[in-house]
């Protein structure tokens, strides 16, 4: 299986095991958006759908985008260090430190928790606000778009992975991915539809640490094994050699 596929499976199947924990973190945001009302139409509830969902999706992949970016400039300088894959590297060792916090967390030891800088929180706050004034379905797609800032390790863990491929184009397939495995759970939320949240809730630390600590050591471990750029490997020792012996007519101009 190509990598690229290999890791796009890996992080699917993560976000689909992984859902739950969005349909927790912005479960309640996403029914503020969509509205309270469970009796307005069927066309509207899936008009807002789209717009919410929308939403998320643009700011998925503009972060996707942006990490992978970060991942290519990280590969970049790597490479002045003599350090090959060096985004992949950083990347699966986040992810692995955000699993193995979660497993620690499902063991009941106390971790840290994600929080942002409190001039961000309150620029998010304030744009949230804004939100709650606009005419239904802008409300949904704006408070969509704003899903990326929330201080949620969950999707920044796959961030992480999105800065691994060292490719902005890369990097938003990769968010686009994980968009893709969480709606399944949101829509049917947003739906007024509860299922498997309740069940799973207890064991969600678990279930996310095992999922991202694979992802995690997939990125760093199968970036790693994949062959070096050398040139054997981009075809160029067919060239013609260079003559350096004693009979070099260029080390010697004046004979």
């Amino acid at each position: 299986m190509p990598p690229e596929l290999a890791i796009l499976s890996a992080v699917l199947v993560a976000s689909l095991v992984g859902s739950p924990h969005c349909a927790g973190m912005c479960g309640g945001l996403m029914l503020f958006a969509l509205g309270a009302d469970k009796d307005q139409p069927k066309g509207r509830r899936i008009r807002l759908q789209l717009a919410y969902h929308g939403g998320r999706l643009a700011s998925y992949l503009a972060l996707g985008a942006g990490a992978g970016a970060i991942g290519a400039a990280i590969d970049f300088g790597g490479r002045f260090a003599g350090v090959q894959r060096a985004a992949a590297i950083v990347a699966g060792a986040m992810m692995i430190t955000f699993g193995l916090a979660l497993l620690a967390r499902a063991a009941g030891l106390r971790t840290g928790r994600l929080r942002l800088p409190k001039p961000v929180t309150a620029m998010l706050e304030h744009a949230h606000r804004l939100a709650f004034t606009l005419r239904p379905t802008s409300r949904a797609l704006a408070i969509g778009l704003l899903t990326a800032l929330l201080p949620c390790g969950w999707l920044y863990a796959f961030a992480f992975t999105a800065a691994g491929t060292a490719s902005p184009l890369m990097g938003a397939a990769v968010l686009g991915t994980f968009w893709v495995g969480t709606v399944p759970l949101m829509a049917l939320l947003g739906a007024g539809i509860q299922l498997l949240t309740r069940p799973l809730h207890a064991h969600l630390p678990l279930i996310t640490g095992l999922a991202v600590t694979a992802v995690g050591v997939y990125t760093a471990l199968g970036r790693l094994h994949a062959p070096a750029m050398t040139p054997e490997t981009l075809h160029l020792t067919d060239t013609a050699a260079v003559p350096m012996g004693p009979d070099c007519p260029l080390c010697h101009p004046d004979e």
